[in-house]
């Protein structure tokens, strides 16, 4: 399980301003939506700060809607959506239903990327739930949260970061993560990883610029992944990456795939992550690599620093 919580470079001469925070439950899952308005917006301009109150309320309500729409969609529980006619064999959304589409295409990339260790069809009928949650995440803040950062106050076609209201952006969608920063600012959002075994307990931290993370186990929804073979099973699995994406469908596919498939997975795909064992046992992995490092770096357009010095401090 991952969890997030603001961190930034200011000191305490400068504290960080107040963050905007709304949770919302959707598809049985909390929903958390946090956009970071510029230190002068939250501190010295009441006008813009209400707008940014504003444009996030808006933002909200545009993504509890998208995020209902998924729900009744592609939920397999659902007999109306899309996936439970495709499980009949009603194939006919995917002339209908650019999403629908989109999202076939996706599971598709997926097994073959994954050497099929991610299979939609792994139960013998579709079912791409493994990916739809990340996709989910990843177009809600495509689609309404990454314009907050581009939109100036008062709105016009020309803008900087001293008009432009808000710096940062996230959506954390049950441990699921995707974060954005204003290119003006090195703001870092703090992700913590739980340890599985004592959820009381963070056994890594990764600070992120602008990616997505995305936790898969056993540790609080049951044995819900089908282990595709005879490998040993991982406990948890946790993926960093340039989109929650791409997280969720590498952590989803591990854990399927069990650990000698996934370090394979890892090395060809240069994938960061962090993994337990059955045992207790954390292993490290950057760029595919395993690491025994205390503390690593990883140095990628994102920007994400990854800390894995275990924590007793409660998740945020």
């Amino acid at each position: 399980m991952t969890d997030i919580t603001p961190l930034t470079h200011h000191d305490d001469l400068h504290p960080v301003p107040q963050m905007l925070v709304e949770v919302i439950a959707v598809m049985n899952i909390p929903f958390t939506i946090m956009v970071k308005p510029w230190q002068t917006a939250s501190l010295g301009n009441q006008s813009c700060w209400e707008w940014t109150q504003h444009e996030m309320k808006v933002a909200v309500n545009n993504i509890t809607n998208f995020l209902r729409d998924v729900d009744l969609r592609f939920s397999p529980f659902k007999s109306h959506s899309l996936v439970s006619s495709a499980q009949r064999g009603e194939w006919s959304s995917l002339l209908d239903d650019q999403d629908f589409q989109e999202i076939c295409g996706k599971t598709a990339l997926a097994k073959t990327l994954t050497h099929t260790a991610f299979d939609a069809f792994h139960q013998g009928i579709y079912d791409p739930i493994g990916l739809v949650k990340g996709w989910a995440i990843e177009t809600a803040l495509d689609r309404f949260l990454r314009p907050l950062l581009l939109t100036s106050f008062p709105p016009s076609d020309h803008h900087d970061s001293q008009s432009a209201c808000c710096e940062a952006v996230a959506i954390n969608g049950g441990g699921d993560i995707r974060v954005a920063v204003s290119q003006h600012s090195d703001y870092l959002w703090k992700i913590g990883i739980e340890n599985p075994n004592n959820t009381s307990e963070i056994i890594a931290q990764c600070a992120i610029h602008n990616g997505g993370i995305a936790t898969s186990g056993f540790n609080k929804r049951g044995m819900h992944i089908t282990h595709t073979n005879e490998d040993e099973v991982l406990r948890q699995l946790t993926v960093i990456s340039d989109s929650v994406e791409d997280a969720d469908m590498w952590s989803t596919a591990g854990i399927a795939a069990g650990l000698h498939s996934w370090k394979t997975l890892a090395q060809e795909h240069s994938l960061n992550a962090i993994a337990v064992r059955n045992s207790g046992e954390v292993l490290h992995f950057v760029h595919g690599e395993q690491s025994n490092k205390q503390f690593t770096s990883i140095v990628s357009q994102n920007a994400v620093e990854l800390n894995t010095k275990v924590s007793k401090e409660p998740s945020c």
